[in-house]
């Protein structure tokens, strides 16, 4: 396996290196994340400058090309909050439990439930350039948890191009089909088998 065909994951979410490992196409080969690669602060106030942060954090360390990814949900009552600070909605040091709590406070009593997921996933590679896609899933927010699988807002998260059920009620198989995250990984795989060296 050349170098060129390997990618080091910028995330430490375990939930988030399986999905990623699990859409790349054949051949390439996700790296963990070096566990010498301390907090990133992701300031950039955009998803795309968020994953590039991430990103050019892990290849400075490293030398070899990173991919990082950052996802924010896009609640349309909320004027499209949380959006970036989707991760610390709830504030710093928050659980995903504790952001669900905050949103499902958020729209008590709140009819107009429609949301979005937006995914973006950027790798970045040793000779300045980058490879960004995205990836989008619309839905509604759930008016309860729902489901035991997944991670984040997964419990309250009901896709339109799903059956009715949250994410947490899918299979990762199920969730990857018409997931933000799939669909921006999927589009990665696609430009990464078209220019494999990128």
């Amino acid at each position: 396996m050349t170098a060129s065909r390997e990618l080091v994951c910028a995330t430490a979410n375990p939930g988030k290196v399986a999905e990623i490992a699990g859409l790349l196409p054949d051949g390439w080969v996700l790296l963990s994340r070096p566990q010498s690669v301390g907090e990133i602060v992701e300031d950039a106030g955009t998803l795309v400058g968020n994953a590039r942060l991430k990103a050019g954090a892990i290849l400075a360390v490293t030398g070899k090309a990173a991919v990082a990814d950052d996802t924010g949900l896009e609640v349309a009552a909320l004027g499209g909050a949380p959006g970036v600070d989707t991760a610390i909605y709830a504030g710093e040091g928050c659980t995903d439990a504790d952001n669900r709590r905050k949103l499902l406070g958020a729209l008590s009593g709140v009819a107009e439930r429609a949301a979005r997921f937006v995914t973006v996933a950027l790798v970045a590679w040793p000779d300045g350039r980058e490879t960004i896609v995205e990836g989008v899933c619309n839905g509604r927010i759930a008016t309860a948890e729902r489901g035991d699988r997944g991670f984040g807002f997964d419990p309250l998260f009901i896709p339109d191009d799903g059956d009715g059920r949250t994410f947490a009620e899918m299979t990762a198989e199920e969730k990857n089909m018409v997931s933000h995250r799939g669909r921006a990984f999927r589009a990665l795989a696609a430009a990464l088998t078209e220019s494999p060296t990128a």
